[in-house]
């Protein structure tokens, strides 16, 4: 794990980026992380109360776990939308920023004077982007819903179910990180074309839509002429070489050896050359078979054995191992800041670049009551 000191010096490949997220929670705070690790300045505009991100348990230190993570990088200012004063010194910050991203209900960010027709009146250059739940369109889109809302909708939770065949749900909130993903593509592909002479325009990404690219492979396999028999999709577990199974010990290994020659080298290791050809044929005897191969032996024996044979092998690790494993250690994947442990442990962003890479630069910031310089305006963020 890498230490990294919270202030430190980069040139970004966005900076000079000017961003402003009305947006709270994850869907839009993570997009927004994403443009302010590669060096954009981002500027979070709460509402008097605060991002609800702040208050998700457990906490570090003042903070939410949550809010640690996905607000780094970032600055905070809060104002009233709902007042005259507020509205006018979001505006004022519009004159000057690239972007603005909102995750308001549809009609909210009308109703409140800060839409994109509003904001390019004040800005005509200015890239928005909205996140919603299903659309902006009034009616069956517009009613309220979450991550586990929109999974289910898009047939992804009905990929992911109980021994039972009951859908169960996902620890990770997937549609929320993949609709903030969308975002940040949309947001920097619409600041391309307006750098380009383009000029300014509307991105629109949507939970649903996001959960839908999440299912795709799964779903074109359904749409097609001829669909998969019952089970015998080996995404769903019916492949012998590409499922989870139980040790001694009632932990897991998942086994990913799709390539015959993965297959191979797999059986030989585990001197069971018998199961080689009849993958094919008994895939369901097979599977059996390795059910009580795996469960004779502890995790850790199997850890021995498998990680050097080059087989598609994992062991299933439980989240607080995560930070440990050796192959996520390597990447570089956690960063301690401040120069210490002490629930500082931060995830890395994921994207690699030669020149200008993603930096941890600061820790979230408190809240941000009061008068604030952003750079760009004077505004006041004082919620009375």
């Amino acid at each position: 794990m890498t230490e990294v000191e919270a202030g430190a010096e980069s040139v970004g490949a966005l900076s000079g980026l000017r961003v402003i997220d009305l947006s709270m929670y994850l869907p839009g705070p993570y997009a927004t992380l994403m443009l302010a690790d590669l060096g954009a300045d981002v500027v979070q505009v709460e509402p008097p109360t605060g991002d609800m991100a702040r208050a998700v348990q457990p906490r570090v230190g003042d903070d939410s776990a949550l809010h640690h993570w996905v607000g780094r990088n970032k600055r905070s200012l809060v104002l009233d939308l709902k007042s005259a004063d507020g509205r006018e010194a979001f505006h004022r910050l519009v004159k000057d920023a690239d972007v603005v991203l909102e995750g308001f209900t549809p009609g909210v960010a009308t109703r409140l004077g800060v839409d994109y027709d509003a904001c390019r009146r004040t800005n005509a250059e200015i890239v928005y982007c909205s996140i919603s739940g299903a659309g902006q369109d009034d009616g069956p889109r517009a009613r309220p819903g979450h991550d586990i809302n929109y999974l289910a909708r898009a047939g992804f939770l009905d990929q992911v179910s109980g021994a039972d065949g009951t859908p169960v749900p996902v620890g990770p909130p997937v549609a929320d990180i993949a609709a903030g993903l969308h975002a940040a593509v949309g947001i920097l592909a619409a600041l391309r074309y307006r750098d380009a002479g383009g000029g300014g325009q509307y991105v629109d990404v949507s939970l649903l839509g996001a959960a839908l690219a999440l299912t795709a492979p799964q779903i074109v396999k359904a749409l097609a002429p001829v669909p998969l028999a019952a089970g015998s999709d080996h995404n769903r577990g019916a492949d012998p070489a590409y499922r989870v199974y139980r040790t001694k010990d009632a932990r897991h290994v998942a086994i990913g050896a799709f390539e015959h020659k993965f297959w191979q080298r797999l059986c030989l290791v585990l001197d069971r050359p018998d199961l080689i050809d009849r993958r094919l044929t008994e895939p369901a005897a097979v599977a059996d078979e390795l059910v009580g191969v795996f469960a004779r032996k502890d995790l850790a024996h199997w850890d021995r054995l498998l990680t050097p044979a080059d087989v598609c092998y994992s062991p299933v690790n439980r989240l607080e191992e995560v930070v440990g494993d050796p192959v996520v250690s390597l990447r570089g994947d956690f960063a301690a800041t401040n120069g210490g442990l002490h629930s500082r442990v931060q995830l890395t962003n994921p994207i690699g670049m030669s020149s200008t890479p993603p930096t941890m630069r600061t820790d979230a910031p408190p809240l941000g009551i009061g008068i604030v310089d952003v750079g760009w305006a004077r505004c006041s963020g004082d919620p009375e």
